[in-house]
């Protein structure tokens, strides 16, 4: 270093410097995004209520694995998405993700398959990789999480100060930082400060973020029953924007645009008014504008608000929702038992974000579902406003320690909670209609990863069982949902067996507004007079297993109808 207080200059040359923002472990993120996954999910008939009515679902397994299994039926359909992951505070839920295969880490987890080693289940703020592994973990679930968002669908994210920061920075870099629509914060409680050690800490943040913001218009909640009532006023605009009331023209505290505005008697008034001179002009032109005189005889202008055009916007600080005091009392009469879980969020916050979302019949997804807040959330606002909103709820089996309350109460996982909450609040929402829960399982059909092994005769044994793509075992309704999930088919779509046929066993797999629809025989033959029956056409399309046709009879069936064979 020269004397001066000079630094020794940089060749650019040896490398070009740009910000970026990266971590330890950002590779392994990407590479596991783009790992396939070998797993599938399965039905689960008796956890559920109303299974085959209910287009809500509940998901229990690793949320990476899930949003690959919904990436093809749900590319674009989710309209909001809501989660509150661990805040690595250093005692949360953070697992190791296997790069390789990733699935197994579930399976490990979950006890399914033995482990070798220790597994890590917190994230200690003495690990030298803290922040790295908890940013590795979030990546490549929020990655894909924007893949299912509509275009001019919303994010938000629940966070405290542990990993504000770096959230934010991982959401610039997936979402863009032109599509942050703010960084909210939520005011969760008061009081009871006095034990911290430096400063109480009131609030958490709530990160929101919209996957095109170009396509949202606004953000605007409705109003309510008693905001509608001031309402009262109707002109010539009744017809198209309904009624209206009369709101003063100042600019409430902010710098506005200076100009003159004439009164009715041919004065001025010089100001800072919130509208662009030329929008106030046409405004005025329009007969949206309304002047009138104080007690003090001055001139004040005021605007029409119309009914159709109102609604509450979006603010910052979200101090007059639910504390989160209310979210753990809700939790206990939902579940009539006293504090069987620490700190869930309360129904009125959720409630009262989603209520931005102007679609009352969109898709509401929560991928860290926990107790399943967002649900209760989802079926008070359809109720409210007679939505048929639909929720997505997913959350891994995380076990619940031994001596606390739930565990007690005969719950052994945290997604053991959320679905007995599920229930017990559909009984006050009889029109929700119950929910669907399916479990993340290894795929039905077999793998090649079942037989890596270096010994010939044990891999030449492997080959030979593969004969049959399916695993020992199986079972037809299994099956047809991971055809579904592989073809791209919701898992609220309908599965439907073909009455007509004599020989084989033939399901119709519908979505549910009836607009796509496919067969599935698993039978190990396929007779042609039965499948004559189902009036295929060159827009139909058939599966079946391979071994079940002849090279004549599949060379037809081609011919007919989009044959596929597992």
């Amino acid at each position: 270093m020269k004397r001066g207080g000079g630094v020794n200059d940089v060749s650019p040359n040896n490398h070009v410097e740009r910000y970026r923002f990266t971590w330890a472990g950002k590779s392994d993120a990407i590479r596991l995004l783009n790992t396939p996954t070998e797993a599938t999910l399965k039905p689960c008939r008796d956890e559920s209520l109303h299974f085959d009515t209910s287009s809500n679902l509940f998901i229990e397994g690793d949320n990476l694995e899930v949003l690959k299994l919904l990436y093809k039926p749900y590319f674009g359909r989710v309209k909001a998405i809501y989660i509150d992951p661990p805040y690595n505070t250093g005692g949360d839920f953070v697992y190791p993700d296997n790069y390789a295969k990733p699935l197994d880490t579930y399976l490990q987890l979950t006890g399914q398959i033995d482990a070798e080693g220790n597994l890590q289940t917190s994230n200690p703020d003495t690990s030298g990789r803290y922040h790295s592994t908890w940013l590795s973990m979030m990546y490549p679930r929020l990655f894909l999480a924007r893949q299912l968002l509509t275009d001019d669908g919303i994010v938000f994210v629940s966070i405290d100060d542990h990993e504000v920061y770096n959230l934010r920075l991982m959401l610039n870099e997936i979402f863009g930082e032109e599509n942050l629509i703010q960084q909210l914060v939520w005011y969760r409680h008061g009081g009871a400060g006095n034990k911290a050690k430096y400063c109480a800490t009131d609030h958490e943040y709530i990160l929101v973020y919209a996957k095109h913001l170009q396509m949202i218009d606004n953000l605007r909640r409705p109003l309510t029953k008693t905001e509608e009532a001031e309402y009262t006023e109707k002109d010539e605009y009744y017809s198209t924007l309904g009624p209206y009331k009369i709101r003063t023209l100042d600019i409430g505290g902010y710098g506005g645009y200076e100009y003159e505005i004439k009164c009715p008697d041919g004065s001025t008034i010089l100001d800072e008014w919130p509208w662009k001179e030329p929008r106030f002009l046409q405004e005025q032109k329009d007969n949206k504008v309304v002047f009138s005189k104080d007690q003090n005889g001055e001139w004040q202008v005021a605007y029409k608000l119309y009914l159709n055009e109102s609604g509450r916007v979006l603010r910052s600080l979200l101090s007059d929702v639910e504390k989160n005091v209310k979210g753990k009392k809700q939790l206990e009469e939902d579940m009539k038992i006293r504090k069987i879980f620490d700190y869930p969020k309360p129904v009125g916050l959720i409630k009262h974000l989603l209520q931005f979302i102007n679609d009352p019949n969109c898709i509401v997804l929560d991928f860290f579902a926990g107790t399943c807040t967002t649900a209760r959330a989802v079926m008070e606002l359809n109720q409210e406003d007679n939505g048929n909103r639909q929720f997505i709820m997913v959350q891994f089996p995380e076990p619940i320690p031994e001596k606390s309350v739930g565990h007690k109460a005969g719950f052994e996982t945290i997604a053991e909670i959320g679905k007995e909450r599920i229930r017990r609040v559909c009984q006050n929402f009889p029109e929700s209609s119950g929910f669907r829960v399916f479990e993340l399982s290894p795929s039905n059909y077999e793998t090649e990863s079942n037989f890596e092994t270096d010994e010939p005769p044990t891999l030449f044994s492997g080959l030979e069982e593969t004969l049959d793509p399916l695993r020992e075992g199986w079972h037809a309704e299994d099956v047809l949902y991971e055809i579904a999930l592989k073809e791209g088919y919701p898992l609220d779509s309908a599965i439907q067996q073909v009455k007509e046929l004599t020989t084989n066993t033939v399901f119709c797999i519908i979505v549910p507004d009836k607009t796509q629809s496919f067969h599935v025989c698993l039978d190990e033959q396929l007779t042609e007079a039965d499948i004559e029956l189902l009036e295929l056409s060159k827009d139909s399309m058939f599966i079946c297993r391979d071994d079940a046709l002849n090279d004549t009879f599949a060379a037809n069936l081609a011919l007919q109808c989009r044959l596929k064979t597992i």
